[in-house]
């Protein structure tokens, strides 16, 4: 009896214990691929057959061996032969950091644990990889597989993609120790490839390396999802997500070190082009002349950021104002160009013969593996003396000026006999008029007054003078400065010749205008440093302050 007894509640506490097991969550562990490349993306999916808030994820624990991305939670609820179900599921996608046999740790699900996972990484492939059906597969392909230090490659990869696919990436391709960047855009089209249609996807890149030796460029590596759809356990079509890594074959290259017998700055290309825009020798110039000189290097299969600036070499103390570089890039024939237009003013300071040196910049073809240079032979110019304004036209203009003071003489003359002539009858409205030209008079001398302390309105050309000031900039406040007087009516060249047109009446200001000029000009030659631009700002205001009163001062002693 005592036997029965003890069977009876064996089995009893036996039920009782398997109702606790399955009325706890179950927690299901898997990845996508246990046997991976490096560098390829898996996921880990984590099921749990309960919905709570209490279940949150710590993946803390995969930090240290894997790449975390793109963590997702997803809940769901169904109801299937009278039985109603929960669940609640993670996907994770790792990347894992080395290669050789990982594990994926136990995690913590609030109060429950998941199941520790066994993985295989093996070296990335040198070898192309596509999906098990050949829907996405890629292929790379170089412009050359030979080539020196410093000269740049462009590795084209065309992506084929045969089926719904979403959260592509792609790498960079891999080289120790090189430059790699996407060159150009991504190209897209629809192609028709084994009896299967593709949307193909194109991307460039530009790889320079400057250590020589024999390399392996390894394949950029697409990730991402395909869309699957796959029977359920209910028998209904359910789509589904699976993670997808495809590589194209890795490439091998040569890169050849300098030459031993090149000499000069290394520069290695297709084709080196350096080019006169306008040629200076066909022109005529005077002494103050703006000379304006365009030079253009043109260079293949070089990023615009690496052209090599130019020197020019000129005679010392001769003056030059350049402008800012203009840096272009195109192709050309399925070659990459960068071009550099250098554009400055020179101005000759003495008459006679002006030689522009020669310039010379030394490259190696790489088509033909010899060194070559890129040549601008040496320019002589002949510089004339200064076209002076004729001494003619300055007396014709003070006879103009003459004249019409006659004029207007002659008419307060005529209008002094027509008042001595007015009868007494009159004589009050003669009165009114002269107290209302009195008032007139001080009204008039109070707004002279005013405008004595204003700029008068600017033109244009005074308009681009004060903004150049505004800037500081000296060579560009030179250039500005001979346009206004130029404006003004002045025949002048350039700022050495500023004495014989500009007149200022006190002598403390006109010695400290022309002190300024000097200053200018050392300012854009280069021998003075820190140019400030105020004080030239505050005599060319004054100038004009004086000049504008004193006309209006002339034009009052007129009327007077």
């Amino acid at each position: 009896m005592r036997i029965k007894s003890s069977i009876f509640i064996a089995l009893l506490t036996g039920f009782f214990y398997s109702q606790m097991l399955s009325a706890a969550p179950q927690v299901l562990t898997s990845v996508s691929n246990n046997q991976v490349s490096l560098g390829d993306t898996f996921i880990l999916n984590i099921d749990i057959d309960d919905s709570d808030s209490d279940y949150q994820l710590d993946t803390g624990p995969l930090e240290k061996e894997f790449n975390i991305s793109r963590p997702s939670k997803s809940q769901r609820s169904t109801y299937i032969n009278g039985n109603f179900i929960q669940q609640t599921q993670w996907q994770i996608r790792l990347q894992a950091k080395r290669s050789g046999d990982l594990t994926i740790p136990v995690l913590k699900i609030g109060p429950l644990n998941t199941q520790a996972i066994q993985l295989s990484v093996t070296p990335a492939s040198k070898q192309a990889t596509k999906t098990a059906d050949n829907r996405v597969f890629m292929e790379n392909s170089i412009d050359k597989t030979s080539l020196y230090i410093g000269q740049p490659l462009i590795l084209t990869t065309r992506i084929y993609i045969g089926q719904a696919a979403e959260n592509l990436q792609l790498s960079n391709p891999e080289l120790k120790d090189a430059s790699i960047e996407v060159y150009g855009q991504d190209k897209n089209e629809d192609v028709i490839k084994n009896g299967i249609r593709y949307k193909t996807i194109t991307r460039q890149f530009q790889i320079t390396t400057d250590k020589p030796g024999n390399f392996t460029i390894n394949s950029p590596l697409l990730s991402g999802d395909v869309r699957k759809i796959a029977n359920s356990s209910n028998g209904q079509n359910q789509v589904m997500t699976v993670p997808i890594n495809v590589r194209g074959d890795s490439i091998k290259i040569q890169v050849k070190d300098k030459p031993a017998g090149y000499q000069g700055e290394w520069l290695v290309s297709e084709d080196v082009r350096l080019l006169e825009n306008t040629p200076l020798t066909q022109q005529t110039f005077h002494l103050g002349d703006p000379i304006t000189r365009t030079v253009t290097l043109q260079i293949a299969s070089i990023n615009k950021d690496k052209l090599p600036t130019i020197a020019f070499n000129y005679p010392k103390g001769l003056r030059f104002y350049p402008d800012q570089d203009e840096i272009k890039e195109g192709q050309v024939n399925g070659l990459l160009y960068s071009q550099r237009t250098m554009r400055h003013a020179i101005i000759p300071d003495q008459t006679g013969e002006l030689t522009l040196p020669e310039i010379k910049i030394p490259w190696w073809n790489s088509v033909t593996d010899k060194q070559e240079y890129a040549v601008l032979p040496a320019q002589k110019l002949t510089i004339l003396a200064a076209v002076k304004q004729p001494a003619g036209l300055e007396n014709k203009q003070k006879n103009i000026d003459q004249s019409a003071a006659s004029a207007t003489v002659l008419i307060d003359n005529e209008e002094l006999i027509y008042w001595q002539i007015i009868t007494a009858l009159l004589l009050l409205g003669f009165i009114i008029l002269l107290l209302y030209h009195l008032s007139y008079r001080r009204r008039y001398s109070n707004s002279a007054q005013l405008k004595e302390h204003s700029v008068p309105i600017a033109n244009q050309a005074y308009l681009n003078l004060q903004n150049a000031l505004q800037q500081n900039n000296a060579p560009l406040v030179y250039q500005k400065l001979i346009t206004f007087l130029q404006a003004e009516k002045y025949n002048l060249k350039s700022l050495s010749q500023i004495s014989e047109y500009i007149v200022i009446p006190e002598k403390e200001d006109e010695k400290q205008f022309l002190q300024e000029i000097k200053i200018l000009e050392q300012a854009c030659c280069g021998t003075v440093t820190n140019w400030d631009a105020t004080q030239l700002s505050r005599l060319i205001e004054k100038y004009l302050r004086q000049k504008t009163a004193f006309r209006e001062k002339s034009i009052m002693d007129l009327n007077a």
